[in-house]
């Protein structure tokens, strides 16, 4: 079968040095890679009836349907190809992608025949495609022959803005997303095509390059229909202005450019060429730059711009092969090996249940050389890390807002709470333990209370002293807080443990919305076994809280005394200080043992009153600060390390899945035709991938691989001859405060002084650095 094309004229679209590159891409296409990766290509858009068809049937001398009132209503792309026979290839890929794609039989066609595949191809369509209607089905024309050159070209429907007989505004939004989504593809150049006896303001296409296009880099503009303007009018200066300028709101880096479309298509292509070349002698366009006129230079271009364009790319293009290529093996080795039989299912989840128990077992422990982890700026995977911040944070509120008031002597202000470190801050801003602040009050003011109630709470005790309870409840009420607090930390670490182990079997079998093994696992072994371990670590935290609840906590006696001693030592240093400060105030620093002795038993501030309630208050308070520290420490290795984190590498194992029933293998493991589908087509993708970086090896951006370089070594005797004998600074080898040492005697005889010198003298810098400092030096 012959096919009318003109080989010679697309020579005119490939230069000698860009062949090869042309040829790359479009084994590329052969492979298949354009269904996973973008491709460069040319695309040409327009408003409808703008003459996009004829400007590809003028750039290729391929013949399309161009007759009046014919628009076109799907994509077809045109990718012409070398080979020995010339052929004809329709290939029809459907938008739906459960319909495989048709190869339309070319056989019967003969040589003028384009425009009858394109019927052909609208034939099987069917339901897709209206009399009014618009379909996002393409049609693929490859077309082969001997002396041909690689090239894609992509006729695209129009823009329409308004109903008529044959299209609806229904296909409006079916039009606009096609072509849309062909302009986004930066691989794409824009063929952007205006009719010239149109106002400029008028082509909405412009308006859209704009958009899609922001820097016009990848953006030819192409003017047709100049002999439809109206000679010597405005419009006709103001495109001529365009294109030979190039400058305002219109401009483009590419240029724009201006062609003349035949009306009469029984002329021949030829002579199509031919009346072109006459039109532009003539008028306006007779003073207009020839290289932007004509369809001849505008192939000249298109060859220069898609050459560089592919150069461009294609770098780009196979990061994304090597991007896909990975993605796809590694999806695939999620998907483990088929699995038919229960054997294969048990060995799939046995391997599973390793490499679990190994990650979950290294992120409890704090080993983190498995990429799973990430590198060191990466933190979500790293259970311990995160585990000792929680733990930190829990101490410090704990600590800073654990009590219910904070008492602090009389005079005396309330300090501002300690900052944590900024990586704990950071790590509190992630995860924030919103708790009020402790009540401030005076010791006198919690003194006078507790009076009123010692008074209301009187026993058989001696007088001076308070009802043994007192101090018991005024801990209770102290750490009131603590029950919140804690029952917080143990949610957000169980939070936090939850999302580390889905994390885990999300990395080693996928994500559970696309793979039915890791969902099963997820919601029938990881959701039931933190059920349970969420209910015995509230069981846990109600039994640590328990004595502290009751009131039958016991101290320890030993830390107990040594803590309520050191808070009585403490206020009497207190008082030594206020009384030294105040004798040093009245000019009397001279204090002996006496006067010291008067003045603290005269010092009401230590008085424990008629109900002992100062007492009361500094044992609440001694015993505060040793059982908040147990029971911080209890919370976290008792309640939260035994109950939760101890296990969580236990959650599933291979033992377990030894001993799983057939019925149990069929649920967590077994395949759904859709996987089975899946593994297929991942394993064809990553046969093209791979056949395509091979491909691509030899644009892969490389550079030479070099070793550092080294300073030259030279002798002592070469540095010694250069520096004439001068000062010689320490090698940066042996630090800067290294000494110099010189071979043989340190000193040399002056022949002419008689006084004696250093070989090598040290610089007054190196002096400051290595001696001691003189004398006034000292003084100062």
């Amino acid at each position: 079968m012959e096919v009318s094309i003109n080989s010679q004229i697309l020579n005119e679209l490939n230069t000698k040095e860009g062949r090869e590159l042309h040829e790359t891409v479009n084994s590329l296409r052969a492979y298949g890679v354009d269904r996973i990766v973008n491709l460069p290509q040319i695309i040409v858009v327009g408003d409808q009836s703008s003459g996009k068809s004829s400007v590809l049937e003028a750039l290729c001398h391929v013949r399309f349907p161009v007759k009046d009132g014919l628009c076109t209503r799907f994509a077809t792309e045109l990718v012409l190809q070398p080979a020995a026979a010339t052929s004809v290839k329709a290939t029809l890929r459907y938008f739906d992608q459960t319909k495989a794609p048709l190869v339309i039989d070319t056989s019967e066609f003969d040589e003028n025949d384009l425009r009858k595949i394109i019927e052909e191809a609208k034939r099987h369509m069917g339901a897709s495609i209206t009399d009014k209607g618009f379909t996002r089905d393409v049609l693929r024309l490859e077309i082969q022959g001997p002396k041909m050159y690689p090239l894609t070209v992509i006729d695209l429907p129009g823009f329409f803005y308004v109903e008529t007989e044959t299209q609806s505004l229904a296909g409006k939004s079916v039009v606009d997303q096609l072509v849309l989504d062909y302009m986004s593809r930066k691989e794409s150049i824009i063929l952007n095509v205006i009719a010239g006896n149109q106002p400029l303001a008028n082509h909405e296409a412009l308006s859209k390059v704009k958009v899609i296009d922001p820097s016009r880099d990848r953006t030819i503009g192409v003017i047709t229909k100049p002999d439809l303007m109206v000679e010597k009018s405005e419009s006709e200066a103001e495109y001529a202005k365009l294109v030979t300028k190039n400058e305002g709101a219109n401009k483009l880096r590419l240029g724009w450019h201006v062609l003349r479309n035949s009306a009469d298509v029984e002329a021949g292509l030829d002579g199509r060429d031919a009346a072109e070349l006459d039109f532009f002698k003539t008028g306006v366009w007779e003073t207009v730059p020839h290289h932007i006129l004509g369809i001849s230079s505008l192939r000249k271009k298109l060859s220069k711009v898609l050459y560089d364009h592919i150069r461009k790319s294609l770098p780009e293009v196979i990061i994304n092969v090597e991007k896909n290529l990975k993605e796809r093996r590694t999806e695939l080795a999620r998907l483990g090996p088929p699995r038919s039989d229960t054997d294969e299912r048990r060995s799939f989840l046995i391997k599973i249940a390793s490499q679990f128990q190994s990650l979950a077992k290294d992120g409890v422990d704090g080993r983190y050389d498995d990429p799973f982890f990430g590198d060191l700026e990466h933190e979500n995977h790293k259970f311990r890390a995160q585990l000792r911040n929680f733990n930190r944070a829990f101490q410090h509120i704990l600590w800073t807002k654990g009590s219910s008031k904070l008492i602090h002597a009389d005079g005396e202000s309330v300090g501002s709470t300690e900052e944590p470190p900024e990586y704990l801050q950071r790590f509190l801003q992630t995860y924030p333990y919103d708790f009020p602040d402790p009540i401030a009050t005076t010791e006198s003011a919690v003194h006078l209370d507790m009076q009123r109630q010692a008074s209301i709470n009187q026993g058989k005790e001696f007088p001076g002293l308070s009802n043994k309870d007192l101090a018991i409840k005024l801990f209770q009420e102290q750490a009131r807080p603590w029950e919140e607090i804690s029952r917080f930390h143990v949610e957000k670490v169980t939070f936090v443990a939850k999302a580390f182990v889905d994390a885990i079997f999300e990395h080693i079998s996928g994500s559970p919305d696309t793979n039915r093994t890791t969902e099963a696992i997820l919601s029938t072994c990881v959701d039931p076994w933190f059920s349970e371990k969420e209910k015995l670590m509230q069981e846990k935290l109600d039994e640590l809280l328990q004595p502290y609840h009751d009131g039958y906590t016991v101290a320890l006696d030993a830390e107990f005394h040594a803590a309520l001693s050191k808070k009585s030592r403490g206020k009497i240093a207190d008082r030594v200080c206020k009384i030294l400060e105040e004798r040093q105030a009245l000019g009397n620093v001279f204090l002996d043992k006496v006067a010291i002795t008067n003045a603290i038993l005269e010092d009401t501030q230590l008085d424990s009153g008629e109900f002992g309630t100062q007492t009361a208050v500094d044992m609440m308070l001694a015993y505060y600060e040793s059982a908040r520290g147990t029971f911080a420490v209890n919370v976290i290795n008792l309640a939260i390390e035994r109950c939760l984190i101890s296990g969580i590498p236990k959650i599933f194992t291979a033992a377990q899945v030894s001993q799983m029933s057939k019925e149990r293998l069929d649920e967590l493991a077994a395949e759904t035709d859709d996987i089975q589908n899946r593994r297929e087509l991942l394993e064809s993708d990553i046969k093209v991938l791979e056949s395509a970086f091979s491909l691509c090896q030899r644009y892969r951006p490389r550079a030479v691989t070099t070793l550092p370089s080294t300073p030259p070594v030279t002798s002592l005797a070469s540095r010694l001859k250069s520096s004439h004998l001068a000062t010689v600074k320490p090698s940066l080898a042996h630090g800067a405060n290294s000494s110099v040492i010189a071979p043989g005697n340190a000193t040399s005889s002056n022949t002419t002084g008689g006084s004696s010198a250093p070989l090598f003298t040290m610089p007054d810098t190196w002096k400051s650095q290595n001696q001691p400092a003189d004398k006034a030096e000292i003084k100062k």
